[in-house]
């Protein structure tokens, strides 16, 4: 292979090229894959390897962005993913996620990056949802708030006492009262998998998709019969908004957002920005992105209809493939 061949696949970043040869940067030492995303270099400054092993043997080391010393490196969505693996099991110990987070092949500033790009939150708000979910299950299980908050991970009650009612808008007690008490529940099939619905005296109070859990059972209720009916209706194209009572527990700029996501019409979308602006506050996108992200009723409360730079689908809570799912259908049924 020519060497102007070679060096015009690092300047493309061409991936077609990896594995074929790798180059050294003299000026830094480091060794990298054709296809490395680093700032390019100097042309005079590139050494070029047949072999990652010779540019280790003439002294350079390997790039922790595109890791060139590795048979198999794993894409961008593999990297994320590890890294919410990692959250999901270390999240009640943050020294150990840490350390964790840590060995993952690639620099934690850019992880930092690949993680909000995959997930649509920063590894701090992914974390958060990681916990507060957690900690609902085990209240859910009728666990003290003692308890919930040292399993996940809070030094002190109080603390955890803070952090639950700044996500939520009610404290662990109430929250333990409410679920226990009040909430009823069915199961519903859609197109792209089983949901589940619960209600209390009021209204609906969630929607979600369910994967690991029993999809039996149900504890009957008046408004659960309608939603169930209601998303019949907007599965078959029939319905194009939906008039449930909703029972929402949130801040009061959550449930600002949740009611501005109502008011974006069938089969169109918005960005993180426009809502931003439809609550009175253009400068709040991300936190838009933060409430969106904890919309406890989908589709009724239509999230998925909120979009990034470009439209393009980011940050969905039933995953991105659902929320192409929904909008493709509502675009279909208003042709």
């Amino acid at each position: 292979m020519e060497k102007k061949d070679m060096l015009q696949a690092v300047m493309n970043c061409d991936k077609m090229y990896d594995g074929k040869f790798f180059y050294g940067v003299k000026t830094t030492g480091i060794f990298c894959r054709p296809s490395c995303k680093s700032r390019n270099p100097s042309s005079d400054n590139i050494v070029f390897f047949e072999t990652g092993q010779l540019a280790i043997q003439a002294g350079f080391r390997p790039c922790k962005r595109c890791r060139p010393d590795l048979l198999f490196y794993c894409p961008e969505k593999e990297l994320a993913t590890a890294a919410a693996e990692v959250i999901s099991t270390c999240y009640g110990d943050k020294s150990l996620m840490n350390d964790r987070l840590s060995a993952l092949p690639v620099t934690r500033r850019h992880l930092t990056k690949l993680f909000e790009s995959q997930y649509g939150v920063s590894i701090t708000q992914y974390t958060a949802e990681i916990r507060l979910k957690k900690a609902c299950e085990l209240l859910k299980n009728n666990a003290s708030v003692t308890a919930v908050a040292m399993k996940t991970g809070f030094e002190t009650p109080s603390a955890f006492s803070v952090f639950f009612k700044k996500q939520l808008g009610i404290s662990p007690a109430e929250y333990s009262w409410k679920v226990l008490e009040k909430d009823r529940w069915c199961y519903y099939n859609t197109p792209v998998g089983t949901v589940k619905i619960t209600e209390d005296d009021i209204g609906i109070t969630s929607l979600k998709f369910v994967e690991n859990e029993e999809k039996q059972g149900s504890s009957g209720g008046l408004f659960l019969s309608q939603a169930c009916q209601q998303l019949d209706e907007y599965f078959t194209g029939s319905r194009k908004n939906f008039s449930l009572p909703l029972s929402l527990n949130g801040t009061d700029f959550q449930q600002n957002v949740w009611g501005r996501l109502t008011e974006i019409p069938y089969g169109q979308t918005k960005t993180y920005l426009q809502v931003a602006a439809m609550t009175g506050n253009s400068k709040a996108a991300r936190a838009v992105g933060n409430a969106n992200n904890r919309n406890p009723i989908l589709i009724i409360i239509p999230c998925h209809r909120v979009v990034g730079k470009d439209n393009r689908l980011v940050g969905y809570a039933g995953g991105i493939q659902r929320k192409q799912f929904l909008l493709e259908m509502e675009r279909k049924f208003t042709v």
